[in-house]
């Protein structure tokens, strides 16, 4: 059986272009996106041309890889011969942009290089938006070996001004208190919510989005200290990750000008500020490490006058431009990131292996290997396209309210005298 018709106003080569790539490290895309829809059609389709079952393939979990890139290849003997060089059969079990055309209903379109570029980052998390992690005393003793929980009578911890850690960006309660404008941006949006998904939690979340870090604090630790507690605080946050109009308040809230949006419309400001020198706008790659670096690393400042000039001076030494990479390699090293130093570096290589004209060292590339080994262009981002802009959003509003600082009553203050004073250190 034949399956499928190319549109016509669609030409091969846009439809050979490459969205996603499996070839070494499967590419973790989240179970909540197109692509999770994406792999369930096609799973259907090839199992049925395969005369297998598509459980086979696995779940439709947003995880591109082995699996996947084997369902594409069954499906080739269904596909006539001027489908399947128009949807880029030669690309070895890759999602193109032609397949995704073929299997996809008109309302959900390719995923576009923004997209595209936030998974690479949501690749490297790795956690989704039901997941959830408390920080308190997450580290082992270095003395017995052993956590809080586990039976040492003091606190250690690696993060102690992150109290809660959720979803593909990393969203904190605490010092950065994502979580709570998250909560404030949704609640906003769909009022009820938090009394609907987290029932008898509902004050407490309500107390989260409106108190301070101390308050925060409080909180969270008196449900992580009881078991019970934390394991159905776990579920109902998972439920409310799940909530499309709960991530789309996560989304809100990192696009945000107050927020990760602004970090990326720095390196823009940046970019248009040397552009009569490289003459064009960021690439493809170059906007994928901004949102890399405004997630997880150090971005320009808010004067970027000097750094201009020494990108300027850069560029302009001699008569032949530096390739984007060559340029994007300069620009971390200016912008160091002190905090897991080897770790930004693996990241950084992400955008710099695909550019032939940039040198990476050995040792370099092996700690890039052994972070990810993941490419750019894995997720179909070029250095020959452009990006003149990102769509920050304005800020979230949360900076504004009022936010108590009450002392919560003595019945509430479940955290261990240990967990308050390793705190306070």
């Amino acid at each position: 059986m034949l399956i499928g018709t190319v549109r016509a106003h669609d030409t091969s080569a846009d439809l050979s272009s490459v969205l996603y790539r499996f070839e070494n490290r499967a590419l973790t895309l989240g179970r909540y996106g197109a692509v999770a829809v994406f792999q369930e059609r096609l799973f259907a389709k090839a199992a049925n041309c395969a005369a297998k079952s598509a459980s086979s393939y696995g779940a439709p979990d947003g995880i591109v890889g082995a699996k996947t890139r084997q369902a594409i290849i069954d499906l080739q003997p269904c596909l006539n011969a001027a489908v399947r060089a128009a949807v880029g059969a030669d690309n070895y079990g890759a999602i193109t942009v032609g397949l995704w055309r073929l299997l996809m209903p008109v309302q959900l379109p390719p995923p576009d290089a923004i997209t595209r570029a936030n998974h690479l980052t949501f690749a490297l998390e790795g956690t989704d938006y039901d997941v959830i992690q408390f920080n308190f005393c997450q580290s082992k003793n270095p003395r017995s070996g052993k956590t809080f929980l586990e039976g040492d009578p003091y606190c250690h911890t690696n993060d102690p001004r992150a109290y809660l850690t959720w979803g593909p960006r990393g969203a904190t309660a605490g010092a950065g208190a994502e979580i709570q404008q998250i909560l404030f941006a949704a609640e906003r949006a769909t009022p009820g919510l938090l009394q609907s998904v987290f029932g008898p939690f509902t004050e407490d979340m309500h107390r989260l989005a409106l108190g301070n870090s101390d308050a925060a604090f409080d909180i969270l630790c008196a449900i992580w200290v009881d078991d019970r507690k934390r394991t159905a605080f776990e579920k109902r946050f998972a439920a409310y990750g799940a909530r499309p109009e709960v991530q789309a308040a996560y989304h809100r809230v990192y696009d945000a000008a107050n927020a990760d949006g602004g970090k990326i419309a720095r390196f823009f400001k940046l970019y248009g500020a040397i552009k009569p020198v490289i003459k064009r706008d960021p690439t493809e790659i170059d906007l994928a490490f901004f949102i890399d670096r405004a997630t997880h690393g150090s971005v320009p400042p808010g004067d970027i006058g000097p750094l201009v000039e020494r990108m300027t001076k850069f560029i302009t030494r001699t008569r032949n431009l530096p390739s984007p990479g060559n340029i994007r390699k300069q620009l971390a090293a200016w912008l160091p990131t002190h905090h897991k130093y080897n770790d930004r570096l693996a990241r950084d290589a992400i955008f710099l292996v695909d550019d032939p004209d940039v040198v990476v060292s050995d040792a370099h590339r092996r700690m890039w290997r052994e972070r990810s080994g993941l490419k750019a262009s894995d997720f179909g981002l070029s250095d020959t396209r452009y990006i003149a802009s990102y769509p920050v959003a304005s800020p979230t509003g949360y900076e504004k309210i009022e936010k108590f600082y009450t002392v919560l009553p003595e019945d509430a203050r479940a955290c261990p005298d240990t967990v308050r004073r390793a705190r306070k250190k």
